[in-house]
């Protein structure tokens, strides 16, 4: 990070004409939020990303916004937002984020075809290699875990998806970081990407996708990270078979996201009632502030 950019991340983030403080909810409840910085993809200034007349958000403010805004301490991170990783720059966002009182709570990995579940022998162990830098990053930002993009797994690749998977998550358990895997119905994609030019051919029923993943996590000693709208759910009850499968093996976060299909709502009281969960509901949304809004709202009014 050079000299003039560590200087503009020292001021303060320019407070959104439309941001309001954070609405009456309880303490015990704001605890259990996160929020994802893809939330504000539009408003940050981060690598590979044009300049903007919307681009006002500097990473290093992000924790202070999310503090500001919404009562929320806790964050989640996308790997490609930072700009270096560099130790002297994950110790100083670090520590600007602590100043606000929040910390990092995951470090979404998005490697897009190096991944447990690649053709190749040989991206298969740049997936591994990546990983563990970035668990090792995790360490020094004092985030407790990492999500990886697991790719397309399927019946046929789960002979090398395991032990790929396994590898991560000994190393990630040898230094103190929690190994996560979404429930995406499938996805060779980057979060945040321009959708591929050439569809991709239609995914099975979703219940046998997370089937199929939950063999794969509980086989290499990792953890699920559900995500309810990834899941692809059709319907209130089908979504609530996903949360049973996967809540045994909950790596004490999920993504939490709205859908016609289903009732945000009525899922978080199954968990809290039925499934005793009280790990984090971590809010997703692709529209800033408007999206995270919607689904801060549903979330603080039901834990």
């Amino acid at each position: 990070m050079t000299a003039g950019a560590l200087v503009a991340s020292n001021v303060l983030w320019p407070r959104r004409a439309d941001a309001q403080p954070p609405r009456a909810a309880k303490v015990s409840t704001l605890d259990r939020i996160a929020i994802m910085t893809l939330n504000f993809q539009r408003l940050l200034k981060v690598p590979d990303a044009p300049d903007g007349p919307d681009r006002t958000l500097e990473l290093f403010d992000v924790g202070q916004m999310i503090a500001d805004t919404y009562g929320v301490h806790k964050v989640e991170f996308q790997h490609y937002h930072l700009a270096s990783t560099q130790p002297s720059y994950l110790k100083e966002l670090r520590a600007r984020l602590a100043k606000s009182r929040s910390r990092m709570t995951q470090i979404n990995l998005e490697f897009a075809g190096l991944n447990i579940s690649a053709a190749t022998r040989r991206d298969r162990m740049l997936a591994i290699d990546l990983t563990r830098m970035w668990i090792d990053h995790a360490v020094l930002l004092g985030a407790r875990r990492v999500m990886i993009n697991q790719g397309a797994p399927t019946r046929d690749n789960k002979v090398v998806s395991i032990p790929t998977l396994k590898t991560m998550a000994d190393y990630g358990r040898s230094k103190g970081i929690i190994v996560s895997v979404e429930t995406r119905a499938t996805s060779n994609g980057v979060r945040g990407a321009a959708p591929p030019a050439t569809p991709p051919p239609p995914a099975p029923p979703s219940p046998e996708v997370w089937a199929l993943l939950a063999e794969i996590i509980k086989g290499a000693g990792a953890y699920s990270n559900v995500d309810v709208g990834g899941a692809n759910a059709s319907s209130q009850d089908e979504l609530h078979q996903c949360l049973r499968l996967f809540y045994p093996l909950s790596a004490g976060t999920m993504h939490t996201r709205v859908n016609p299909r289903w009732d945000l709502a009525t899922a978080i009281r199954f968990l809290e009632q039925d499934l005793k969960y009280r790990g984090l509901y971590t809010i997703e949304a692709a529209n800033g502030h408007e999206g995270t809004r919607q689904i801060y709202d549903v979330v603080v009014a039901t834990v």
